[in-house]
Parts: structure tokens; C-alpha cells; sequence
């Protein structure tokens, strides 16, 4: 490393953060606790880089914290004063980042940070910086939206961000092959999977400020709910790292994970700009029941993995699904906190604190605040190697929805979500139905009509589900917002039906056979507006749709 040039996480301004009034702007990781009653949210370049840089800023305040408690304090009540506080406990921030300024520089020669100093590989060569770069695709930049410079150099403040986005979401494909690095095979590091975070369905929640937002992913308690986090799990800052990554690292806790460092790295400088990296793989991390460490993702069970490993329980990440949103998944925010024998999905242990926070057990610490669930994730293709698609959502809900008082309503919201969806696949049906009835027989053109109809129909539908959701509070009658949501589903529903008829033109009246599918026969409008009125009725029936005792 170049001794003239320092650049230090610590007092320089580097992390992209939106206030209260909109603005966007960079501040030091000093400044970021400072000032955390005023910023509204993380804005940086991705979703995924905010994700990752808020697991560092989570492991920086919990050591920060960390020596004030002591076994007699109650971990719910810590985290009341401090969810009470006007500020973070800004002192013990202070105290813990002066201690460990030092690990927090780029370019330290000794120990930068997320780096190993004099990384190279035997023929000293470097990599362009666009490598840990994650909106530049592999090859042609033509619809990137950087080129020229910026996808040749980064600013320090740049290259900070990036660096902690590489190790949480790198990609699998071949790495550069470093001297000391007994699994390099003729110069070339072989893959051993993506960053840590990037095998995740990563999940937080987010409060109306940062500071709400960082209390809301701070989880204070230990193995147990009413005990205190263990000393002995410490971020990489706090840990020496080696030179060559390890395939049997086993973590030592939540902190160990947020910092995770699976890929080894040095930034090259140059006239004020990093313009190249040393990048290898790191350590090595099996997915396979992390659980007990890994607080920011659900978890689903695994039988393949289990008869393979002869194991009675397997939990693997619980990643999200690209073109689905949050709100049709919600068996992530709310699966069981613990796991059962019939259990497919386990909760986030996020989602398993703030649950013991919002509930009379906690002493209501949360009662009946409003908060945002954020679901974000990297999609990956060919073998890992490249980034497809960056995922990201919200939604908002009660935090009473999260406890123990309020999972009679989760439960109406996970099964109000599931039959929603099932009724907009139905009108999927009907619309191939009807271009069937039209004349249409091809397996292309009927899957087109069933795909066009539900995009519409789910696009329709999303806003007024998520209203619906985030006023579901305490006073909420489980039975009336079951009425109320059923019939402005099939409000919706029934128009586009509507809309679709309209489209079909006067041929659909006559019909056609059917020459696809499991249903035989000849197709007509009417048959197919009988067929989704049925299944509407099973789905999301309404008061008038039950039947009635004759008169006698």
C-alpha cells in the first residue's frame, strides 16, 4: 500500500444517507451515529449495498454497547432506553471507534480494512476495478449507467462501499489466484460460492428515522431471549485476517456473518482514485443451519438435504423469488419462531426479537408502532457467476401483527395473501379460457394471455393489499377485514373478468374446442366466466356467495 495515502471510514465521508427533508448526502461513519435521529434512510447505490452496510454499522453498535451491560441487565429493557432515547448512545460509539480507528482505513499498510496488505497473485497482476463493481454486467456496458471513468476508477468514498458489497454479494465465477492460497490450482482460485449475503432472502426492518432503524435491527439478547449477546463473537475489524481464505470456518456468531469475509481483497490507488483490485475467494461458509447466527433471513426446510445428510431437521436460507411480491410471501415475515417437526419455514431471528418486543412478555416495548418490512437480495444466473437482477420491496405493518398477541391477524394476512393470489391465477385461467374461445390454440399465445392478465391484475391489486395490511393494528376485528378485503379483491378481479370479456369480441360467444389443457370440450365465454366464478367463490367467497335455506 502506498504509505501517503489514507482514507478512514471513521472521519471520512463515505456513506450515502437521505434526511428527513429528502436530501441526499455523504457522511463518516462517526457522523452517521451522530446524526442518526435526523437521516430518514441508507441511499446508496444498490439496495444490496445498504443492506450490507447497515450489517457493519449493526456490528459496530452492538460492541459499542456491549461493555456498558453487565449479567443483571435485561436485555428488552436496555433495548426500551435506548428505543426511548432521543440518540444513540453516542459516548460508547465515540469510545469504541476511537479504539478501533485504525482497523478502519483503507489503505493502511498493515491492516486495511476488509483487506489483507501485499495480496497479490505470482505474476503480480491486478484486475480492472469494475470488477466489484455490481450494476456494470459482465462484457458489453452499453445499458450500464456507468462508462468511461466511472467504470474505471472509483473514489475512495466509492471503493468503500463497494469493498463491503463484494464480500456480502460477490459473484461465484473463477477468482485470481493468490500466492500463499494452498486451493489455487494453476493460477486460478476455483468458486466456493457467493458472498455470504448474496445467498440470503435478506430481511430488516425499518423505522421513520436510522436510529429507529438500527434499534429495530439490534438484537440484544443472546442464545436466549432474556440473556445478553456473547463477547466472543467480534467483527473482522476486531479479528486478524489471513492471508489465504479457510473452506472450515465455522462463525462465531451474528456480528462474525454481517462481516463476513468471503472473498480476500486489496484496492489499488492511484492520483487520488482506486483504479484496480486484488480479488480471491475468502473463506468459505456452508449454508446448512445457520440459523441459530443468522438473524436477517428466513429459513425453509429442506427433506433433500436431510435424507442426503441423514439429519432429522435442515434449514437452508429462504431466498426471495424475483417476480413475486413481498406481500404474496409473507410465510418469510411471519414463519414459526422455532422449529417444528411439520414446519416448512422458520422466521428470521429479526423477526423472533422484535416479536418478543412488541409482545406483553417484553412489556409492549414496541405496543402498536407501524414498520417496514424490507426484503432485499441479489438473483444470480449461470452458475452464480453473473448478476441478474437486484431484488427489493417493502411492506408495512403493526409491529402488534409480529407478536405472540397478534398472530391470529398474521395468520389472516398470510391467508388473505395466499387465496388472493390463487383467485388472480384463476383469472390467469380465464383469460387463456377466453382466447381459447376466441380461436387461439397455441401454447404461446395462451400462456401470453394468462401472463398479460395477471401481471395487470396483480399490478392492480398491490397497492390496495399493502393499504389493507398496514392497518391491521390491535383494534382490528379479525372477521370484518376479512369481509372488507374479500370483496375489494373481488372488486378488482371481477373487472378486469369484465374488461377481458369486453376484449374477447363476439367469437369467444360461439366458442372453439379446446385443444390444450387438462379440459376437454367446447369453450365459450360463458362457460369460462362460470368456471372463475366458481373458483372466486371457493377463494374469496363473500356474504352473498354462501347458501341460503329454502323457504319452506
Amino acid at each position: 500500500m502506498n504509505q501517503n495515502v489514507s482514507f478512514n471510514l471513521v472521519d471520512e465521508p463515505w456513506i450515502c444517507v437521505r434526511d428527513l427533508g429528502g436530501a441526499t448526502r455523504e457522511v463518516s461513519l462517526l457522523e452517521l451515529f451522530e446524526q442518526a435521529s435526523s437521516i430518514k434512510c441508507l441511499a446508496n447505490d444498490l439496495p444490496t449495498q445498504d443492506f450490507a452496510i447497515l450489517r457493519v454499522l449493526l456490528a459496530v453498535l452492538q460492541r459499542a454497547i456491549s461493555p456498558t451491560l453487565d449479567d443483571d441487565d435485561v436485555p428488552a429493557e436496555v433495548w426500551g432506553r435506548l428505543w426511548r432515547a432521543h440518540e444513540l448512545p453516542i459516548d460508547q460509539i465515540h469510545e469504541y471507534l476511537d479504539e478501533w480507528h485504525h482497523r478502519f482505513d483503507l489503505f493502511d499498510e498493515e491492516q486495511p480494512f476488509m483487506q489483507v496488505a501485499g495480496l497479490h497473485t505470482a505474476k503480480n497482476e491486478f484486475s480492472e476495478i469494475r470488477k466489484v463493481i455490481a450494476d456494470i454486467p459482465d462484457g458489453d456496458t452499453l445499458f450500464s449507467l456507468r462508462s468511461g471513468e466511472g467504470a474505471d476508477r472509483l473514489t475512495f468514498s466509492e471503493s468503500a462501499r463497494w469493498l463491503i458489497h463484494v464480500h456480502a454479494f460477490d459473484t461465484a465465477g473463477i477468482k485470481s489466484g493468490t500466492v500463499g492460497d494452498a486451493r489455487v490450482k494453476k493460477g486460478k482460485s476455483y468458486p466456493i460460492g457467493t458472498g455470504w449475503s448474496g445467498c440470503l432472502g435478506g430481511l430488516c426492518f425499518e423505522g421513520p428515522s436510522l436510529k429507529e432503524t438500527l434499534l429495530l435491527n439490534s438484537i440484544l439478547c443472546g442464545d436466549e431471549i432474556n440473556e445478553l449477546f456473547s463477547d466472543d463473537d467480534l467483527p473482522c475489524w476486531e479479528k486478524s485476517t489471513a492471508p489465504a481464505g479457510v473452506d472450515d470456518l465455522a462463525p462465531t456468531g451474528r456480528l462474525d456473518l454481517y462481516t463476513w469475509q468471503a472473498r480476500r481483497v486489496r484496492l489499488i490507488p492511484e492520483s487520488g482514485y482506486v483504479v484496480a483490485v486484488v480479488l480471491t475467494n475468502g473463506d468459505k461458509l456452508a449454508q446448512i443451519n445457520r440459523q441459530d447466527y443468522e438473524p436477517m433471513t428466513a429459513w425453509r426446510r429442506s427433506p433433500n438435504q436431510e435424507r442426503q445428510l441423514k439429519l432429522p431437521l435442515v434449514y437452508l436460507p429462504k431466498t426471495h423469488q424475483p417476480r413475486r411480491a413481498l406481500w404474496r410471501g409473507l410465510d418469510s415475515v411471519f414463519g414459526v419462531s422455532s422449529p417444528e417437526a411439520d414446519s416448512t419455514v422458520l422466521g428470521s431471528g429479526l423477526k423472533g426479537w422484535v416479536s418478543y418486543l412488541a409482545s406483553r412478555d417484553a412489556g409492549c416495548q414496541l405496543d402498536d408502532t407501524l414498520i417496514q418490512v424490507h426484503a432485499i437480495g441479489m438473483e444470480y444466473g449461470t452458475q452464480n457467476s453473473v448478476v441478474s437482477n437486484v431484488i427489493n420491496d417493502t411492506v408495512k405493518l403493526s409491529a402488534f401483527l409480529l407478536s405472540s398477541e397478534g398472530k391470529d391477524l398474521a395468520a389472516l394476512a398470510k391467508s388473505l395473501a395466499s387465496s388472493t393470489s390463487d383467485s388472480v391465477f384463476t383469472l390467469g385461467t380465464f383469460a387463456a379460457n377466453l382466447c381459447v374461445a376466441s380461436g387461439g390454440n397455441g401454447a404461446d399465445e395462451l400462456k401470453g394471455a394468462k401472463e398479460k392478465a395477471e401481471t395487470r391484475t396483480f399490478f392492480e391489486i398491490d397497492m390496495p393489499f399493502r393499504q389493507w395490511l398496514a392497518g391491521l393494528n390491535e383494534s382490528s376485528n379479525a372477521e370484518v377485514e376479512r369481509k372488507r378485503w374479500r370483496r375489494t379483491a373481488r372488486a378488482i378481479i371481477e373487472a378486469n373478468a369484465s374488461a377481458l370479456l369486453r376484449e374477447a369480441g363476439p367469437e369467444a360467444i360461439v366458442g372453439a374446442p379446446m385443444k390444450t389443457g387438462k379440459i376437454s370440450g367446447w369453450m365459450t365465454a360463458s362457460r369460462a366466466k362460470a368456471m372463475l366464478d366458481t373458483a372466486l367463490k371457493k377463494y374469496l367467497p363473500l356474504e352473498e356467495d354462501e347458501p341460503r335455506d329454502k323457504e319452506v
